[in-house]
C-alpha cells in the first residue's frame, strides 16, 4: 500500500502549538495541570505540549507516562511516575491518533480512580471512528478516513511525519 505524508514536521508542531494553547487557554486559572501522554508517541507529543505551555504560561505542569498493551487494553494501565498526585488537579490525557476510541476510554478509567478535578483528552489525529463513548476535547488534525485506511505518526530522526497507507 502507498503511503502518503498528510503532516510534515513543522505542521506538526503547528498543530501542537495550537493545541498547547487550546489546552492554555481553558486551564489559566489552574494552578497546576497534569498532562499524561500514552507511550509511545502520545508522550512524545505530551513532552512537545509541556514544552509549549512552559514557554507561553507560569502554570506548574507535571509529567506522566503511561504505557498500556493496545493489542490487549484489559491488562493494567502502568503509570509510570505514581508519584504525582491527581486528585482535584486537571489533567489532560495525550494519544497520537483516536481511531475508535477504546484506548483513551481505558485509560480514562483508570486516570478516574485517581479523583482529579476534570480530564479532557488531546490527540494529534482524530479519525472519527468512535466506537465508545469518548469526547477528544483538543485535535490537531481531523480526518474522514476509511476503516481499511491506517494513520501512522512517525517521530524518526530521519522521518517524522503523519502518514496514511
Amino acid at each position: 500500500m502507498q503511503e502518503n505524508k498528510i503532516l510534515n514536521k513543522d505542521e506538526i508542531g503547528d498543530k501542537i502549538k495550537r493545541i498547547s494553547y487550546e489546552i492554555y487557554e481553558e486551564n489559566f486559572n489552574e494552578k497546576s495541570i497534569v498532562i499524561c501522554g500514552i507511550e509511545n508517541n502520545g508522550a512524545i507529543i505530551a513532552k512537545k505540549v509541556i514544552q509549549e505551555l512552559e514557554s507561553i504560561s507560569k502554570i506548574n505542569v507535571e509529567f506522566l507516562s503511561i504505557e498500556l498493551d493496545k493489542k490487549n487494553p484489559l491488562k493494567t494501565v502502568q503509570i509510570k511516575d505514581s508519584n504525582i498526585i491527581m486528585k482535584d488537579k486537571s489533567v489532560i490525557l495525550i494519544d497520537d491518533v483516536s481511531n475508535t476510541g477504546s484506548t483513551l476510554i481505558y485509560v480514562l478509567s483508570r486516570l478516574l480512580q485517581l479523583q482529579p478535578k476534570k480530564i479532557n483528552t488531546a490527540v494529534l489525529v482524530n479519525r472519527d471512528h468512535t466506537l465508545f463513548p469518548i469526547k477528544i476535547n483538543y485535535i490537531g488534525l481531523s480526518l474522514s478516513t476509511s476503516l481499511n485506511n491506517h494513520i501512522e505518526v512517525k517521530f524518526k530522526e530521519n522521518d517524522i511525519g503523519v502518514f496514511l497507507t
